[in-house]
């Protein structure tokens, strides 16, 4: 079979059950993770869509020249700095809006996305919410995230997440410790992440945690508020709605170390039975070991799109699945269907 019948296979494949059972996508970003940048122009000839300067937008499509599935070609840069980290951001945002996470669900034919945008200061969380409503709002496929604000004490918090679900519709809270600079081993942060849990477990919203390093931070120290050394310390028993750990808790770590993480996340799973994961941006290889070592009731389908398109990832994921499960069609199901629809009530 050629690259191309085999692309097409497994595109197929996923179709077929899709019609059945509705796929999502548990980790998009609608905007930049790292400036959060907002400022986008509405264009004048293309609906819905927003862009900066004067880019054009080209319709997503699959060939075989980049739907290579080499081991050696990862799924994301290894950013060795945040200067290389802001560049490949600002490269994969050039344009936003619900065309353009439209044209991207309608190629693998998914149901919906959950958009998780991320904020860095005081005032950011607020000013996506209003962003992404203007920008997405007019898709019910692309369910609107909020960020932890920053700045708000924790007693604060309960009342944010309520008005941010009762004016703009959230669906799910979004916690980045490392991008937000939030350490969960301090007394503040503790108590931040606390009171987030307790919340959303009142209102109940799931809550995605980043979960790894994050390379390129200063300083140094923040690039590991979202490892999983750091994230068993926390009771994620408090918040009675799904808690998930983004990438697996498994974001910019090398191969060597992804077993360790694994198995603190095995025993976190035991501990908390509401406690997820979700499969975005990892490396195959990486992917591989987690579908062999860890719980499918367990694991949500995520492609960190745009940093990764959800094309790119869901194919990565559709062959590594059909590769290693002795029941694909089963687990499939389970991780980008009914895990999905349970987290999202």
């Amino acid at each position: 079979m050629t690259e191309d019948e085999d692309i097409i296979s497994l595109l197929n494949w996923g179709n077929e059950i899709g019609k059945e059972y509705p796929f999502f996508d548990f980790h998009v970003h609608p905007f930049d993770v790292l400036t959060g940048d907002t400022t986008y122009q509405m264009d004048n000839k293309v609906d819905d869509l927003f862009i900066k300067g004067s880019v054009v937008y080209r319709t997503p499509s699959i060939t075989q020249k980049s739907a290579l599935f080499k081991e050696e070609i990862v799924q994301r840069p290894v950013w060795n700095s945040l200067q290389a980290f802001i560049l490949a951001s600002r490269f994969a945002y050039t344009c936003t809006g619900r065309k353009v996470f439209a044209d991207q669900l309608d190629l693998v034919g998914f149901a919906g996305a959950i958009l998780l945008p991320v904020a860095r200061k005081s005032g950011d969380a607020e000013r996506m919410l209003a962003a992404g409503a203007k920008m997405f709002g007019k898709d019910k496929r692309l369910f609107l995230g909020c960020p932890i604000p920053i700045g708000l004490p924790p007693d604060d918090l309960f009342s944010f997440y309520h008005s941010a679900r009762e004016k703009w519709g959230i669906h799910v809270i979004k916690v980045h410790p490392n991008l937000a600079g939030i350490d969960f081993l301090t007394k503040p942060g503790r108590e931040l992440i606390e009171a987030t849990l307790l919340a959303a477990g009142t209102l109940g919203l799931p809550v995605v945690i980043h979960g790894g390093m994050t390379p390129g931070l200063e300083p140094y120290e923040m690039r590991e508020y979202g490892t999983m050394l750091r994230l068993k310390e926390i009771d994620w028993g408090l918040s009675s709605a799904p808690v998930v750990l983004a990438h697996c808790g498994c974001y910019g770590l090398t191969e060597s170390e992804v077993p360790d993480a694994l198995s603190i996340l095995n025993r976190l799973f035991d501990k908390y039975s509401n406690l997820m994961a979700d499969t975005s941006n990892l490396t195959i290889p990486v992917l591989q070991l987690i579908l062999q070592k860890v719980d499918r009731q367990r694991l949500l389908f995520g492609s960190d799109a745009l940093y990764v398109p959800i094309w790119r990832a869901w194919l990565q994921f559709l062959r590594t699945i059909c590769q290693i499960s002795p029941k694909p069609e089963d687990d499939l199901i389970r991780i980008a269907s009914l895990n999905a629809q349970y987290c999202l009530g």
